[in-house]
């Protein structure tokens, strides 16, 4: 559990020798456990670091303090493996651990969607609503003039 908590937490992602392994701090103990770690992990070289991030209808707040990378240095002798035309790939992809949900699995609405199909029936009554009294005031109308 890493929300509402009073301290920053930490995340650490570390690839080297084709290994990728994560680590993390939520405790605020300034030691990382970690998360999870696979081996057989082949990235291109030559290519940029970038974060992106959404919290979707959460109003969690994800702040990325400080990025530090480092170059991993090759041991003298052995020559540095240069892999720029490859595509990223893993010998082993663990499939995702389905959370339980009571509800359906179809997506839940957003915000807007509600509001406007709640807008949408409220002006539907509305409009149905005048369409009636203007009925019955005809046909009120119409009463008052047969008996003349």
């Amino acid at each position: 559990q890493f929300r509402n908590m009073n301290h920053e937490t930490w995340i650490a992602i570390r690839y080297e020798n084709d290994k990728l392994t994560i680590s993390s701090d939520i405790n605020d103990k300034r030691a990382w456990a970690p998360c999870f770690s696979t081996e057989g992990v082949k990235l291109p070289t030559g290519y940029y670091f970038g974060m992106s991030a959404t919290t979707g209808d959460l109003s969690d707040a994800h702040d990325v303090i400080s990025v530090k990378t480092y170059e991993l240095d090759t041991v003298a002798g052995v020559p540095k493996e240069e892999r720029p035309d490859i595509q990223p790939e893993s010998e082993f992809i663990a499939p995702a651990p389905k959370e339980k949900k009571e509800e359906s699995d179809r997506p839940s609405m957003s915000g807007i969607k509600t509001f406007l199909i709640c807008l949408l029936v409220v002006l539907g009554i509305i409009v149905v609503g005048v369409i009636g009294i203007m009925i019955y005031q005809n046909q009120q109308e119409n009463n008052r003039k047969r008996f003349y």
